[in-house]
């Protein structure tokens, strides 16, 4: 049968406007494809920020509580160490960290309990690292004092004596540490103020420990609490109000 010029006009436009269609379609899964990828990373966006934020605010109490507690302590024994027979051995108390650990674990059982991200997981081990770290180098040290090991260490003068003892500089190393644990939790929760604090307590902090070897290097300690923990904290918490 032989197809009229009127017949292959029409088919020709038929096979234009289906073209035409599954084209048009085409665009439309693509344009769709992009849109929901552009969403998607919108939403991660949008979540960790919000997380961020969340933790931020929630972050004072901690804070606090844990500058609190290393202020008081590292003032008791900078007293004991230097007023008592006790000496150097005062330093035993701050295993009294670990019962504030145990309330603060005990205290966020008894409220709701905020779902982990990736951001609040983040900062938790890199605070638990830090204190698995400085645990380690604590228990290592009393060891080592306990078994009466001999190793050389710099000597440095002791307070109102011409005698000199060996010294390991465990507080300014660990004051560094808070600091640079500090600073990375600044950075991660884009907050200027515990990024900057936390800065200028673990440089500072550490060069007097150095300087102030002793039973004043605890004063030291307390102050980087103070500046590195307790005054941001404060600031946080004005902020939220």
């Amino acid at each position: 049968m032989r197809i009229q010029p009127a017949d292959k006009l029409f088919a020709e436009k038929q096979r234009i406007k289906t073209f035409t269609y599954n084209l048009k379609r085409k665009n439309m899964e693509s344009s769709n494809i992009d849109m929901t990828a552009e969403r998607s990373l919108e939403i991660i966006s949008r979540t960790i920020e919000e997380s961020r934020q969340r933790i931020t605010r929630g972050s004072w109490k901690s804070m606090l509580i844990w500058g609190v507690a290393v202020t008081v302590i590292a003032l008791t024994v900078g007293h004991l160490w230097k007023n008592t027979s006790a000496g150097a051995a005062a330093n035993g108390l701050w295993g009294a960290l670990g019962l504030v650990a145990l309330a603060e674990q005990r205290y966020k059982k008894r409220h709701p309990k905020i779902p982990q991200t990736f951001v609040s997981k983040t900062i938790s081990q890199i605070w638990g690292s830090l204190g698995i770290m400085a645990g380690s180098i604590g228990l290592f040290m009393g060891m080592l004092a306990l078994l009466q090991v001999s190793i050389p260490l710099p000597m440095i003068p002791a307070p109102n004596s011409p005698e000199s003892f060996g010294y390991f500089p465990i507080t300014a190393l660990i004051i560094l540490l808070m600091g640079i644990a500090g600073m990375i939790t600044g950075r991660i929760l884009k907050s200027t103020v515990i990024t900057v604090c936390c800065y200028i307590a673990g440089i500072l902090g550490s060069f007097l420990a150095l300087v102030y070897a002793g039973p004043y290097e605890m004063v030291v300690l307390a102050g980087v609490a103070v500046v590195g923990l307790i005054i941001p904290a404060l600031i946080i918490k004005i902020r939220e109000e």
